[in-house]
């Protein structure tokens, strides 16, 4: 494993004793924040994508979606 800097371990450290010390309920409500703000990431790289024109047919999501439902299906079947 490759050495880290002294000052990034400290951080890491340091962050790491604040998550400790947070209530179950801070700790959820940070991680609800970090997964609203990914889903807001990925909800703008598509809006970016549609704005440069790369944008799917309806028959290709259905397609899509129809496949992944069928995946979902056998995984829960097993």
């Amino acid at each position: 494993m490759a050495k880290r800097n002294t000052g990034e371990s400290v951080k890491v450290q340091q962050v790491l004793k604040l998550v400790h010390e947070l209530t179950p309920e801070e700790r959820d409500e940070v991680l609800y924040r970090l997964k609203l703000d990914d889903l807001r990431r990925e909800i703008q790289k598509g809006i970016d994508s549609a704005d440069r024109g790369e944008l799917y047919s309806e028959d290709e999501v259905m397609a899509y979606l129809d496949e992944h439902h069928k995946q979902r299906l056998e995984k829960q079947t097993k």
